[in-house]
């Protein structure tokens, strides 16, 4: 990216962590610190929990995978352009990309650092659905595509 001025990410938004049962975890955490469980639409994922401190804005702050490979700590940026910069960004870098998915409420893509840990970059679709494991979708076609698909979302999820 020689010209082009690299995107700012708005913060982390949510940290995965592996658990032995996600559920009793999650129970922990809304009976201690009073975070909400969110619904998702998970299932392909095995065992998952996910929590919100302001689940009215539909944002994460843990979730809890049974399965430690989908650990993982995701960050947003604010618009569709910035993603696409950012995965650009990510393929100019030779760092290999593990998935590109629609979550409906999201798209997002995933790449490890260099030890191995997962990292998340989202863009949030303004879309209210239920968060699910997601379809593959493919960040290079014209953004004009991109946002049809978040709508048609939003029509089979309203």
């Amino acid at each position: 990216m020689t010209n082009k001025k690299m995107p700012q990410l708005v913060g982390v938004r949510h940290v995965g962590l592996s658990a032995q049962n996600p559920a009793a975890l999650a129970g922990f955490y809304h009976d201690v610190l009073g975070l909400d469980i969110v619904p998702t639409d998970t299932a392909a994922l095995g065992p998952t929990a996910f929590l919100s401190s302001h689940p009215e804005q539909g944002s994460l702050d843990l979730v809890f995978f049974a399965n430690p490979a989908l650990q993982h700590i995701a960050f947003e940026v604010s618009s569709l352009a910035d993603l696409r910069t950012f995965h650009q960004h990510i393929i100019d870098r030779g760092l290999p990309i593990k998935m590109v998915l629609n979550h409906g409420v999201s798209f997002s893509f995933y790449f490890a650092d260099p030890e191995g840990h997962m990292i998340e970059i989202y863009w949030s679709t303004g879309i209210a659905c239920i968060p699910r494991h997601g379809e593959p979708i493919d960040l290079t076609r014209p953004e004009e595509e991109l946002r049809e698909v978040a709508q048609s979302v939003a029509r089979t999820n309203g």
